[in-house]
This record gives structure tokens, C-alpha cells and sequence, in this order.
């Protein structure tokens, strides 16, 4: 099973259709056994999500515990509230590192030798190659001003959490937002003197344009008491984007309906009209392909329009309106109730919210995967550790490119200077007369050594080696 990295920064942002989705003909679970930790791609979540330090993810992940509506009584579930432990422990860590680097004349070529240079007094010992790129690439980019990428190889990683994995990280996150949510609800039916029969079967669905909160399975009469005391603040869209990111088919189980029927497509292009023009597109003329405002404009245009406006003010959010088009000309051609709208549900039994068409899920009954999981990645984690002690045993005994190109350069200064040339035994007893060095091998290795950038810039005037002044970049010796 490929694991990739996917930025859900924003709920409305799906796909675009059931077509579009992975067929996962039969629950397998156990495949999360060929997801390889070698495979796992390095994650720079800060990239991902067009974020730039782990200040902003702190920022968006605070309002878990106090939302700006007081109204709001569920915790928000933020996707990216599973990076932010790790993200902090780097960028901590690379900070420190940053400012001992800076200390140095050349900072990017002290950080290289730092990793790669075994006869810097700096170099670090115990890394395996890969680590080493990845310590490299992120002291390099924080010196630059970038954040440090979240990567599971990254021996800070390592240290303090054992590593990241993807899969890991995100099905923890979901059981810590499933019991927070239990909480939630349970305090919400107390508070407003509600009892859920015992066997009861209720279902809340949660509306993807307006993140209303429907319940059934029950009486009338409980069914509007339900809905009166969930639906406060932004409580429903805090619940969709906590069912949507339980969809077990991630982990190689099959794919509820649910998820695969919705038009993730019709939900962005929904709250994308209603973003810049205030309408309802569910509402609006529809005909020969087109959406039409109330007075006769095309949708389009004025979406546009708008967000020219936006755009020029810098008021606009970092989207780019063009990628949106496909979808909503589909959607103008096909009509509005051609496909099914993203509707979420999830029951609640017991006093816990549980996930509905699979057993593959956070509700009781419906963990035993997720031990499996976690033990899967547990041996996955031992079996690297043990292959990691080879990586480290080979490596160390095998030069490095540099290290090869260095000892070449050396070998043949020293053959071209006659280091290791016939001599003669002179008058003076004890010394030796040198052959005259081979000034075109000399200057062979001075251009070489620039090619592979073991020369740096020094004048911009040389003197070559027969004395002549010659118009070229200087070099020097790199240390």
C-alpha cells in the first residue's frame, strides 16, 4: 500500500467524485504491513500545508481548547493538530543548532563538513547516510529561513518519539479527537437533561454546506432536543471534519459508502461561491451550462470579478481560483442534484460516538485494527533499528564521494610535485634532487578541483603557471 502524504488544510477540499477513489475490493487491514518505513516519503508539512513556521500551526491548533465562538462546544479538529508536538521539539532543536552554525565563517560549508567531512574537529559520529541528508537539509533551510521538514528519519525524531510515521500518527490523533468529542456530546445531552435510550439506534448526520447537525433513530420529541443542543457555534463542522478523517479505507480496509458516494467537488465549489459572492449556489439559475445571479449575470463572471478585487487588495486566500473551474463547469453542464452531496454520519450508543458500515473504526467495539496496526509498526520499527546497525557498520567502512575525491586530488598533487618521483643522490649526503614539476598536470588539477567545487572565488585576476596574466575567476583552495 503506497502511503501518501495528503494536506487536508481545508474540508472543502475533496474529491472530486466516487470514480476518483481507490477501489479497496475487501477489508485487509493487514496490509499496513507493506507499507515500508524505507518508502515513507520525508513529510514537510509546512509545505504541504502553504504554512510557514510552527507559530502558525500553534495558532490554528489553540483553538481546540478555547473557540472563538462561546457558543461552540465540541473541540475542533484540526488536521494538523497531529504535527504540532513534533514540529515544536524540531524547531526547537534547530534553532539552538542554527545560531552555533551562524557562529561560523561559512555556515553552509560548516554544516556539510559537519556530516560529511569525517576529518572536520565537528563532524558527528552514528549517523547513517540518509540521516545525515536529512540533518544536513534542515540545518540548511533554517539558516535559509525556511522551517525544518517533519521527516521520520530525522535523528531528533528518532530520539524523542521513535520516529512518525504517517499512518501512526494520524490514527492516534483521530482516537485522542473521538474521545475528546465523546466528551463533548455526553456533557451537551447532561447539560440539557437528555437520555438516549439504550436501544436507541442514533444517527447524526452532518450537512457538508450549512454543517447543520440532523439526528435520527429517535423519537420526534428527542430528535428536536438532540439538534437544539448540538447544533450551537460551529459544533457541526467540527464534527464533519472529524468523521472525515476517519475513513478507515486509508489503512487498506474497504471504503463505507459513505465516502465513496460523496462529490467532494460539489462541496468546494458550494462554500467557493458562497465565499466570494455570498450566494447560494443551490439557489441560483441553472441553464445551458451556466449558474446565473438573480439579476441575469453569469456566476462565473462575477466570481472572477471578485476575486480580482480580492486579489488586488492582497485580500484573497492563497488559492488559485482557475483550479476550481473544472469542477464547477461540471457541475453548471451536469445540474446540481446530478450527483450525491458530501453528507457525513456517525452513530452514538452508550454514551460513545461510534463509525458506521465497517468495524474498522474509534468507536467501542471497533479498535481491535488499530492494535494490530500499532503492532505492525512496532516490528517495523525494531526490524529498521536492527537493519540501521548494518546500514551504520557498512557505511563507516566504505568512503564517502568526498572522501574519494579528496584522497584522488591528494595522490596526485603529490605524484605531480614529485613526492613520489625518482630521485638522485646529490653531493650532500642525505638529499635528494626532485623531477621539475608537470605544470600542466597542475593546472589539469586546479580545474578539476573547480569543477567539483572543491575551489572557491578569490580575485578576479590569476597568474597562470607560465606567468601571463589571464582574465579569469580566481579560485582557492577550499578547506
Amino acid at each position: 500500500m503506497q502511503v501518501n502524504f495528503e494536506a487536508h488544510s481545508n474540508t472543502v477540499q475533496g474529491n472530486t467524485s466516487a470514480a476518483k477513489r481507490s477501489n479497496h475490493g475487501k477489508e485487509n487491514i493487514s496490509a499496513a504491513s507493506n507499507v515500508s518505513l524505507q518508502s515513507q516519503p520525508p513529510v514537510s508539512i509546512t509545505t504541504e500545508t502553504n504554512l510557514k513556521n510552527v507559530s502558525q500551526i500553534s495558532d490554528e491548533c489553540n483553538q481546540s481548547e478555547k473557540n472563538t465562538d462561546d457558543e461552540t462546544t465540541f473541540p475542533k479538529s484540526n488536521y494538523l493538530t497531529q504535527f504540532v508536538k513534533y514540529l515544536k521539539v524540531l524547531t526547537e532543536h534547530y534553532s539552538k543548532v542554527n545560531e552555533e552554525n551562524k557562529k561560523f565563517p561559512n555556515p553552509e560549508k560548516h554544516i556539510r563538513d559537519k556530516y560529511f567531512n569525517k576529518k572536520s574537529p565537528y563532524y558527528v559520529q552514528g549517523l547513517t547516510k540518509l540521516e545525515r541528508e536529512v540533518c544536513l537539509k534542515a540545518e540548511w533551510d533554517v539558516l535559509h529561513g525556511a522551517p525544518p521538514a517533519l521527516n521520520h528519519y530525522d535523528p531528533v525524531i528518532q530520539k524523542n518519539f521513535g520516529g512518525c510515521h504517517f499512518l501512526m500518527m494520524e490514527m492516534e490523533e483521530n482516537k485522542e479527537a473521538r474521545d475528546a468529542m465523546n466528551t463533548a456530546v455526553n456533557e451537551a445531552f447532561e447539560k440539557n437533561g437528555i437520555t438516549i435510550p439504550e436501544d436507541a439506534s442514533l444517527q447524526l448526520m452532518v450537512d457538508p454546506y450549512d454543517f447543520y447537525i440532523h439526528a435520527s433513530g429517535v423519537d420526534e420529541a428527542l430528535i428536536k432536543s438532540v439538534e437544539e443542543a448540538l447544533n450551537k457555534g460551529k459544533n457541526g463542522y467540527y464534527l464533519y471534519q472529524h468523521i472525515s478523517y476517519c475513513n478507515p479505507a486509508k489503512y487498506g480496509a474497504e471504503e463505507p459508502r459513505q465516502y465513496m458516494a460523496m462529490d467532494g467537488g460539489k462541496m468546494a465549489v458550494y462554500h467557493l461561491v458562497d465565499k466570494l459572492t455570498g450566494y447560494d449556489i443551490r439557489e441560483l439559475e441553472n441553464k445551458n451550462g451556466r449558474f446565473y445571479t438573480p439579476d441575469g449575470k453569469d456566476l462565473w463572471k462575477v466570481m472572477t470579478d471578485k476575486y480580482n478585487e480580492l486579489t488586488a487588495d492582497n485580500g484573497a486566500s492563497p488559492f488559485a481560483l482557475g483550479e476550481y473551474y473544472a469542477e464547477y463547469k461540471r457541475i453548471a453542464e451536469e445540474g446540481w442534484t446530478r450527483s450525491t452531496d458530501s453528507n457525513l454520519s456517525v452513530g452514538y450508543n452508550d454514551g460513545a460516538l461510534y463509525d458506521l458500515e465497517t468495524t474498522y473504526g474509534y468507536g467501542p467495539g471497533q479498535t481491535a485494527w488499530q492494535d494490530r496496526v500499532k503492532k505492525w509498526y512496532d516490528e517495523e520499527h525494531e526490524r529498521y533499528q536492527k537493519e540501521r546497525v548494518e546500514i551504520l557498520r557498512r557505511e563507516e567502512s566504505t568512503p564517502t564521494k568526498l572522501e574519494m575525491m579528496i584522497a584522488e586530488n591528494e595522490r596526485e598533487m603529490a605524484e605531480t610535485f614529485g613526492e613520489n618521483s625518482t630521485t638522485e643522490p646529490t653531493e650532500e649526503k642525505g638529499s635528494v634532487s626532485l623531477v621539475a614539476p608537470d605544470r600542466a598536470k597542475i593546472q589539469e588539477i586546479l580545474n578539476r578541483l573547480m569543477k567539483d567545487g572543491l575551489l572557491m572565488p578569490l580575485t578576479d585576476k590569476i597568474l597562470n603557471l607560465r606567468g601571463e596574466v589571464k582574465e579569469v575567476q580566481g579560485f582557492d583552495r577550499k578547506a
